[in-house]
């Protein structure tokens, strides 16, 4: 398919995710007190805080590698669209995850979705990224700089999400360190993706 068509996608897939990054924002609350007591209300929304920063930073991580990936590509078919829009499907409901991950952050179930919907999205951009490099979608000269999103490093950023769903179970706080686990793994992403490096 036309290279003018893979760039309808690309600006498709970057309005979605703007829109749930932007959604975000909306579980903080501005406080309804007396100028007294501000203080101590906005003290109150370090929890809120902390979800938000948290998220923002996996789907600004989660748009960093895509927008890459769409750049080395020279064509793409039906089952890339597929995938994609299966990708976005998970980033649309992260807002709807990171509130309930806010309201209830101490129960494990609240965790363990979050923890899930980070997994499928994770999961699910790893295998688009296997399906351009099996397909040959991706452009000779940056093959080397793509393969490492498409292999066992990054398989690692699901699979420690998906470890985090169970571990919920057991402390919410050692799911939540998990969690932040995964953004630190871009680091030698970078560093074996050469080109890729420039991405974020």
């Amino acid at each position: 398919m036309e290279r003018a068509d893979l760039g309808r996608i690309t600006a498709f897939t970057d309005g979605v995710m703007a829109v749930a990054i932007t959604l975000l924002v909306l579980n903080l609350d501005v406080p309804n007190v007396q100028p007294d007591d501000l203080g101590a209300s906005l003290v109150d929304l370090k929890g809120s805080v902390a979800a938000y920063v948290l998220s923002f930073a996996l789907v600004g991580r989660f748009w960093m590698i895509h927008h890459y990936l769409f750049q080395t590509l020279h064509s793409f078919d039906r089952g890339l669209m597929a995938l994609n829009l299966l990708f976005l499907a998970t980033i649309a409901i992260v807002p709807f995850a990171t509130d309930l991950f806010d309201k209830y952050n101490n129960e494990a179930l609240a965790v363990a979705v979050f923890g899930s919907v980070m997994s499928l999205a994770a999961l699910t951009h790893w295998c688009m990224t296997r399906y351009t490099l099996h397909r040959r979608f991706v452009h000779d000269h940056h093959r080397k700089s793509t393969e490492p999103f498409g292999g066992a490093l990054a398989l690692g950023f699901t699979v420690i999400f998906v470890i985090s769903v169970p571990v919920a179970f057991v402390s919410v706080v050692a799911a939540q360190l998990l969690w932040i686990l995964t953004i630190v793994l871009r680091y030698p992403l970078r560093r074996l993706g050469g080109d890729a490096s420039s991405s974020g």
